[in-house]
């Protein structure tokens, strides 16, 4: 299925904090207003009662204006969680800016946007990319592609990206890119994939610790909040587990089910969370800028979390299983804490779905130890990677409209979604605001999980795996028995990287 998106209307803003959408090397300073939130400053749109920080967004170096008359084809994954790709004009302030976002980009450069629909998630990879590739060997039509994160990487090794450092419209410098991740996916000095605020998916993905304040100061009345943990530099894993893995009350029924309360729930894909907290990533550069297994991933260190972890999750007190419905034991207020993505709080974009009605707080995942220098934030695989077909019609055009994208997504988009919905709309409390702001700049990525398909799965799945089965001090013997198959996979990807 075609959707078709032709966008006619001359350059609009939707906020004040959107300056004029034009090259320069200046930052770009939004007029606000203050109004309560601790003095945080107000961006009102149609719907919305909602406060934001002031913030200075950056300009980008493409000039003003450009003629490409061409269509841009984006072949897109049509089962992402939130709002991304295009949208029509609600009056909702996220709608508004994706709406003006195409808008933008559409009269700047003088391209016609088209995005073409395929299912693309974790079980819809392969025929998603099977389909790029088939178009890529023939017909060539998608000119970017935007797919389920763990897609591109794959795509880079058959070919059929381009390297975006050879061309001059990228500025991989730019904020919108963000270094955690540039950093991570360049080797041999070659970047064939990118995301960041170009995104909103990748916001939406950051992983934090939630808990239901009620519930809270019911338990631990007078004492200190998990928000001043952390910001009194205490809020570590051990502390998480002991608060939470003796809460527990049975429903009646005498068995530890989905009906009872806990101190803590989580689906257990995000146990992973707790690898990154600990600064742990299972691939590393080496001297020769190409990847190598990371010292963090075969060290005892390594061990000692996931043993930790993994004692932590059979306590009483806490429940995981393989279902996201148990986010629902959390929305009913049966859980003090959960950790997930953030879109909880929002509930899904694309289906009818629950989310957080009552007042939170959020933190970070805690760190293993208070020496750890900082928290560190995991992000879920259901965020868009971008690439440029490597045989586009028109490379430049595909390339700029990349660049243009994530530009003025740093100006619109982003700060719809983050400053004002997540940190206001959905959040009721200024310390929370600042949590947010903790794990959008701390956010970690690990080349082996963006690659782990590649790499028998073992460099994405191990921790989880061996912190839930009988032997959660074992990761170490269980990396070794993957290391043949890690190793081989790595060596796989140094060919293509290679001069």
């Amino acid at each position: 299925m075609k959707r078709f998106i032709r966008i006619i209307a001359l350059v609009m803003a939707i906020m004040t904090l959107a300056g004029a959408f034009v090259a320069c090397a200046e930052t770009n300073t939004p007029e606000v207003t203050t109004e309560g939130n601790s003095g945080a400053a107000s961006t009102t749109a149609p719907g919305d009662d909602v406060t934001q920080a002031e913030t200075e967004y950056e300009e980008d170096d493409l000039a003003d204006s450009y003629n490409f008359d061409t269509t841009v084809t984006i072949y897109m994954w049509s089962d992402y969680t939130m709002m991304e790709f295009y949208a029509e004009e609600s009056g909702d302030i996220i709608d508004d800016a994706i709406f003006n976002r195409n808008n933008d980009v559409e009269n700047r450069l003088g391209i016609t946007l088209e995005f073409v629909e395929e299912p693309g998630s974790a079980k819809k990879m392969t025929p998603w990319m099977t389909r790029a590739e088939n178009d890529w060997q023939a017909d060539n039509e998608y000119d970017i592609y935007a797919g389920y994160s763990r897609c591109a990487p794959q795509m880079v090794l058959k070919g059929m990206t381009a390297n975006l450092l050879e061309h001059e419209a990228f500025s991989v410098e730019k904020s919108w890119w963000p270094k955690a991740l540039t950093t991570e996916c360049t080797i041999n000095d070659k970047l064939f994939f990118c995301s960041g605020d170009i995104s909103t998916n990748l916001l939406w993905m950051m992983t934090g610790t939630f808990y239901n304040k009620e519930l809270y100061e019911k338990y631990y009345a007078g004492e200190k909040s998990p928000m001043d943990m952390v910001e009194a530099n205490e809020w570590t894993m051990e502390k998480l587990f002991s608060i939470t893995k003796d809460i527990y009350t049975d429903d009646g029924n005498n068995k530890k089910d989905t009906a009872d309360t806990f101190g803590y729930v989580l689906y257990q894909t995000n146990i992973d969370a707790f690898q990154t907290a600990a600064g742990i990533t299972s691939l590393e550069k080496d001297e020769d800028k190409g990847l190598r297994l990371a010292d963090a991933f075969l060290d005892q260190r390594c061990a000692d979390v996931c043993d930790l972890v993994g004692t932590f999750v059979k306590s009483e007190g806490v429940l995981y299983n393989e279902s996201t419905s148990i986010r629902n034991i959390f929305y009913e207020e049966r859980a003090l804490f959960i950790t997930d993505r953030t879109f909880i709080v929002a509930g899904k974009d694309t289906t009818e779905t629950n989310k957080i009605e009552f007042s939170y707080g959020v933190v970070p995942q805690p760190k293993y130890d208070t020496d750890q220098e900082t928290f560190l934030t995991n992000v879920g695989h259901p965020f868009t990677m971008y690439a440029v077909n490597s045989k586009t019609k028109d490379i430049e055009a595909a390339v700029t409209t990349l660049e243009a994208m994530g530009s003025a997504n740093h100006r619109t988009v982003t700060p719809a979604v983050f400053e004002v919905a997540m940190k206001v709309r959905y959040n009721d409390d200024p310390q929370a605001s600042r949590m947010y702001d903790i794990l959008r700049e701390n956010i970690s990525f690990d080349a082996g999980r963006l690659y782990c398909d590649m790499l028998g799965k073992s460099t994405a799945n191990v921790f989880t795996n061996t912190a839930l089965s009988g032997n959660p001090s074992g990761i170490l013997s269980n990396i070794d028995k993957n290391k043949r198959v890690i190793e081989a996979g790595i060596k796989d990807i140094m060919k293509f990287y290679a001069d």
